[in-house]
């Protein structure tokens, strides 16, 4: 062994040596002291974040109109403290497109811009507002003697009391940044850990994953060609060692190089998130062998070139290309997959009277036409084309309606100013399902039911709303000045069904089918609202749930599932919400969807890893049910006492439960993106390494969770990427052995 140790140490010598290394750890060390300076401290949420404003048009309305009147109100006050600029846009009623400027981030903007101001509270002002035993806490103390931490929450406290319906309270903790003494910005809304975990991702990523790699493959692209160079390799094989095992000890001493690089950055930035940003993250340390690995993979061909043709240029230039390879497969498969995901994966399932109807990641709906083996496109208005929400879809239903034979919907429109409302959208059968818009419906509908009164509730962060009358019946209004002024009879209407309440966003909600019980979830309190004689909701349960992560929402009868952001599924019963479990069916991964059968005995909860598990109520335990497509699940219903699962973009299997007994079977037809998808970029993607896709297991160490969200994406109903984390690992070490394999077997039998 010693001759092959000499061989390492030399490696090792020859990284140490290179200037090119301790460029780079020079330049490695002077981005660590420009980022050592950098605080992050946490504080309780003050600044309005993307979903703390439930009703931004209304919240405008009012403090425009109670600008307007005489007497003192908090909306005069916060209309003095708005920009010029900003007080003439909303005021100027020729300004109504959605693309130039959205105001209601503007609004939000502005409401942050009023929360540090000392100059908002004025007693006759808020005369007549309930203030929190917080706010008058603050106020006690003297707003000039309160520290500029604390000015904007009393602010916030003010705004929130002031404005009930249009304000969520706050839920989200606000970051505080500094840099030395000086504070660059306000408050940013958002949890610490998550941060800072994607922010060392892309920091490390970027300067490890691919400078540090690269300048790898820039430096030891010469030591293989150079040491099977005449002379040198006489000299190694005049001694008693095997060509092989001198070419292995060549490569390993090569990754000595990124091992330094790696090992010295990614050090130092763990221990400036540890003293100077309170978070030690020992899986940080687990991110050197990881890139080590990576530089392992492009460095196989750069050694396996330079035996070959030993020559460094070539080394490089194989390296790249290799990389270009990579990426253009990689890139292939990720463009196909979003497009399918996005037009075809199927994200619900709402069985309509013999029909079978669903939605896809767009909010397109279709239903399945058996005779034509297809699914064909519903729900659609003029001119006949299928609506699309966006990708992760903004669409809250469709609920079917058994006794009208229609399809009920909340979309997304866009109003005076550009700000969003939501519209009720509603499809008859004896239409053929063309769309008809219906009147206004509640702000921040989170979900609809359809009770079995066969009336149409809607959830929201403010409460419980019933609509009465025709869902197509609406307003007349009459155009005068740029402003729509309603006329003649009122219309339909949604109207409160139970107790104002006031929840944070995002809300998921269910409802219990046999009694029409609701339940909702805010990331902070469980609620249950039961009917009482007269039909209308009370709150009969109420349970603070500790962690403020994200959550979904299932019911039946006595039995509420609340799954959480962490992949924890709690099992809840009874009118006091004991939880009686908790699962982890699939470890960190999030859940998506849960779904209750009509019955009461199964809970389907669909995963962003694209499983499902299921819940047997009456075992109080998985259930054992054999469910197919494992990996490729994106939604799944009841009709009835049978599941529905779909799975593979536009497939759906119906089973019997409990026995799991295949019903039918919906299989249309491979579109020609499918086939170039199944039959050409996935088998090669399949057969290709993947040296892009170790990211993943940075994220996944960081994050602990193999789902990643797409944007800002707080709801768990939203479309989340699925990490492949072991798949791209055994993937790669198959291909490091092949190529290492061939570098041995040819300098084997390569006569020098």
């Amino acid at each position: 062994m010693r001759p092959y140790l000499a061989i390492l140490k030399d490696s090792f010598r020859e990284a140490l040596s290179s200037r090119v290394l301790w460029i780079l750890l020079i330049l490695s060390t002077l981005v660590l002291v420009a980022v050592a300076p950098l605080g992050i401290r946490e504080q309780a949420g003050a600044y309005f974040g993307l979903n703390d404003l439930t009703d931004p048009k209304g919240l405008l309305d009012k403090i425009q109109a109670q600008q307007a009147a005489a007497a003192p109100s908090p909306g005069k006050r916060v209309w003095a403290l708005f920009h010029d600029n900003f007080r003439e846009r909303i005021s100027d009623s020729s300004v109504s497109s959605p693309w130039q400027g959205n105001p209601y981030y503007q609004l939000r903007d502005e409401l942050n811009a009023v929360l540090p101001s000392r100059e908002l509270y004025d007693p006759s002002a808020w005369a007549g507002v309930t203030l929190p035993g917080e706010a008058r806490d603050l106020l006690q103390r003297g707003i000039d003697q309160l520290a500029d931490d604390e000015l904007p929450m009393l602010n916030r406290l003010l705004l929130e009391a002031a404005f009930p319906d249009e304000i969520s309270p706050s839920r989200t903790p606000s970051l505080v940044f500094s840099y030395l003494w000086y504070r660059p910005i306000d408050p940013v809304p958002s949890a610490k850990k998550p941060l800072i975990d994607n922010v060392i991702n892309v920091f490390v990523g970027f300067l490890v994953g691919v400078v540090g790699v690269f300048a790898g493959i820039l430096v030891t692209a010469s030591i293989i060609p150079q040491t099977f160079t005449a002379g040198a390799i006489d000299l190694l094989l005049s001694k008693p060692v095997s060509r092989m095992l001198v070419f292995l000890s060549k490569y390993v001493g090569g990754c000595m190089f990124t091992l330094i690089n790696a090992g010295y950055l990614v050090v130092g930035l763990w221990l400036i998130a540890g003293l100077r940003w309170g978070q030690w993250s020992n899986k940080l340390l687990v991110c050197i062998p990881v890139f080590m690995f990576l530089f392992a993979i492009y460095y196989a061909v750069s050694a396996l070139a330079g035996v070959i043709w030993r020559n460094a240029i070539i080394c490089v230039v194989m390296t790249i290309l290799l990389w270009a390879a990579c990426f253009g497969v990689g890139q292939a498969k990720k463009f196909s997959e979003l497009w399918l995901t996005a037009t075809q994966q199927i994200t619900r399932l709402a069985p309509a009277g013999g029909d079978l109807v669903a939605t896809n990641e767009m909010g397109q709906a279709f239903q399945w036409q058996p005779e034509k083996d297809e699914w064909s496109a519903i729900f659609t208005g003029e001119p006949d084309q299928p609506m699309m929400m966006g990708l992760g879809g903004s669409m809250v239903g469709p609920v079917y309606d058994a006794e009208h034979e229609r399809l009920l919907a909340v979309v997304p429109s866009f109003g005076q100013f550009g700000l969003q409302s939501d519209s009720l959208r509603v499809a008859a059968r004896e239409d053929g399902w063309k769309s008809q818009e219906g009147v206004a419906a509640p702000s921040g509908t989170a979900a609809l039911f359809i009770t079995a009164q066969h009336t149409l509730l809607a959830a929201t962060p403010r409460g419980l709303f019933r609509l009465e009358g025709e869902p197509t019946e609406k307003q007349r209004n009459v155009n005068v000045l740029g402003f729509d002024v309603p006329v003649g009879e009122r219309g339909s209407q949604f109207v409160a069904a139970g107790p104002p309440l006031r929840l944070g966003a995002p809300l998921s909600a269910a409802m219990d089918p046999a009694s029409g019980a609701v339940a909702l979830f805010d990331s902070i309190d469980l609620l249950i609202l039961s009917p009482n004689a007269q039909g209308r909701y009370e709150q009969t349960s109420r349970r603070p749930v500790e962690g403020s992560l994200a959550g979904i929402v299932g019911m039946a009868g006595q039995t509420v599932l609340l799954g959480r952001s962490d992949g924890r599924i709690s099992v809840f019963e009874g009118a006091e919400l004991t939880e009686i479990d908790e699962f982890r069916p699939e470890g960190n991964s999030a859940p998506r969807f849960i779904e209750a059968s009509a019955d009461g005995r199964f809970f389907a909860v669909v995963f962003h890893n694209r499983k499902l598990w299921l819940y047997d109520v009456a075992q109080r335990r998985t259930a054992g049910v054999p469910i197919a497509g494992q990996g490729a699940i994106s939604a799944a219903a009841f009709d009835g006492k049978d599941l529905l699962v779909a799975h593979h973009f536009t497939r759906v299997t119906k089973y019997a439960l409990p026995t799991g007994e295949v019903i039918e079977r919906v299989r249309p037809s491979l579109g020609i993106l499918q086939m170039i998808y199944f039959y050409a970029i996935k088998p090669l993607y399949t057969v290709f390494p993947k040296p892009g896709e170790i990211d993943n297991v940075v994220t996944y160490l960081l994050n602990e969770t193999d789902t990643a969200p797409i944007g800002n994406a707080p709801d768990l109903r939203s479309l989340r990427a699925k990490v492949d984390v072991w798949g791209p690992i055994w993937s790669n070490l198959a291909f490091i052995a092949v190529v290492v394999g061939l570098g041995c077997w040819y300098t084997q039998r390569k006569d020098f």
